[in-house]
């Protein structure tokens, strides 16, 4: 996530939101913010082995970039190839999602985006948790139905996301238009769902 794909952004992403929400969500965001915290404390791990595999004695193991997601654990705990964190690696960096999201909520009023994931998106996502919450969701959910279960989405709600995802991802920009899309906000809207689409979010 921040060096686009897997750099160190990974870590930095989520961390950006670990900082400014409550530690309720499935991915351990305590456990990158130690391994953070361990690093400016002075034991840095050297530039061609940047991730530290969480310990909570702060003695992790250094590892390089490439070997995170490669199928093998480094980690003594296998943190490495945790699924939810690959997700992330591939997904849209969350601070980017979370303030995309938070674009449109400012552009068109707190229940603009119930028209995308239905009634319990009303005030600004505060029933499926914030923005905050959201964004993590849509970054480390490996599929639609996946996110669909960590925010508690209704069925119907649920059915209703997928239509607009595959409305997407067979170019039918007639369906985002008639939610009430602005021709204006189109491309912004669709190219934000085809990197979801194209990380295997309907899978």
């Amino acid at each position: 996530m921040i060096g686009k794909m897997l750099g160190g952004g990974v870590i930095l992403s989520l961390l950006f939101v670990a900082f400014g929400s409550s530690a309720v969500y499935s991915i351990d965001l305590q456990r990158l913010y130690d391994m953070q915290k361990t690093k400016r404390e002075g034991e840095n791990c050297h530039p061609y082995q940047p991730f530290k595999c969480p310990h909570p004695e702060g003695k992790g193991k250094c590892i390089s970039i490439q070997y995170l997601c490669d199928g093998a654990p480094d980690c003594p705990d296998g943190y490495d190839e945790d699924t939810r964190l690959c997700t992330a690696a591939k997904r849209p960096p969350v601070e980017e999602t979370a303030s995309f999201l938070q674009s449109l909520l400012a552009s068109h009023g707190p229940n603009y985006l119930e028209k995308l994931f239905g009634s319990k998106a009303r005030n600004a996502l505060a029933p499926l948790g914030g923005v905050d919450k959201v964004a993590i969701a849509l970054s480390e959910s490996p599929t639609l139905e996946d996110f669909g279960a960590a925010l508690h989405l209704l069925r119907n709600d649920l059915d209703h996301l997928r239509s607009v995802f595959v409305a997407v991802e067979n170019g039918d920009l007639g369906m985002l238009k008639a939610l009430g899309i602005k021709d204006s906000e189109i491309g912004d809207v669709r190219f934000f769902l085809e990197r979801l689409v194209n990380t295997g979010f309907l899978d």
